[in-house]
């Protein structure tokens, strides 16, 4: 399971592609004429996807989710979607693996997908998870959640949407800046770093404190307290699953059942829910 990134040409890469799984599951959940009418050789933006892309699918949006804004014409194409792919703790949308001074860098791991890939959720760029690839069982592992849009989201703002799978800068498209300072939201895709329904970060100061230096493998996590005592990027909401829902929300489990975790879960046990093959033991009883 994962989703298509960039194209390597000739040592070069030169197109992004970025379509997410949700593009590629239309077929089975009744949607075959729209998925037919994606061109996949076709990148996330191109022209010829803008009617698939454009058709909003009434099976990806939470009625507790509030509405966002049409896509901007001449812009990208996108439909709402109030859920993500579990990516689970290290980031592999904002980063890739490059450690030297060339993009892509042949001496860093995944050069073939232009250095692209891993992540230890179910969900990965240029890559498959099978279900033997699960080891920590399917039960006890996240394939997807909700990811809504925030209570104080920006007016006109055109997030959340979920056929394309990246990391954009955040609302209002067309503008001179963002809303909120520093906003960069990955999209169709969350993390178990932060905490459930983490609120947005309006600052920019826990983007830039997450994000001050990439570490290798593409790992996100900043060890240094913040102001609160907390690790910030606990509470970085921009890349966490999040929803409307009193007290917590939503998972889709690899198993296919469907769990409500509570907003108080302890945040270890929520990681390991959110790793295929991380090892733990998690009970039930214990989200």
């Amino acid at each position: 399971m994962g989703n298509i990134t960039y194209r390597f040409d000739g040592g070069a890469c030169t197109t992004a592609f970025l379509h997410s799984a949700f593009n590629f599951i239309l077929p089975y959940i009744e949607g075959s004429a729209q998925y037919n009418a994606y061109n996949f050789s076709r990148t996330y933006r191109n022209f010829a996807n803008s009617t698939a892309a454009l058709t909003r699918v009434s099976s990806f949006i939470c009625p507790s989710d509030t509405e966002a804004a049409p896509s901007p014409e001449g812009f990208v194409w996108t439909n709402q979607n109030s859920y993500a792919m579990s990516r689970g703790q290290q980031e592999n949308l904002y980063f890739n693996w490059v450690t030297g001074s060339t993009f892509p860098d042949p001496n860093s791991p995944y050069y073939s997908t232009c250095n692209y890939g891993g992540g230890d959720g179910v969900f990965m760029p240029d890559g498959v998870v099978k279900i033997q690839g699960i080891t920590d069982g399917t039960s006890n592992t996240f394939l997807f959640g909700e990811m809504s849009r925030f209570p104080n989201e920006p007016a006109g703002s055109h997030f959340n949407f979920g056929n394309i799978a990246g990391a954009f800068g955040g609302p209002v498209w067309g503008a001179a800046s963002t809303a909120w300072p520093g906003d960069v939201r990955p999209t169709a895709g969350a993390f178990v770093i932060p905490l459930p329904n983490s609120p947005a970060d309006t600052t920019g100061n826990l983007i830039g404190s997450c994000f001050a230096a990439a570490i290798q493998p593409p790992d996100w996590y900043n060890p240094v307290l913040n102001a609160s005592g907390l690790p910030s990027c606990k509470k970085l909401g921009q890349w966490a699953f999040r929803s409307f829902h009193p007290g917590g929300l939503n998972f889709a489990f690899a198993d296919g059942s469907v769990k409500f975790i509570k907003n108080s879960v302890d945040w270890s046990t929520y990681r390991a829910l959110g790793t295929r093959a991380g090892g733990e033991v998690v009970s039930a009883d214990a989200y």
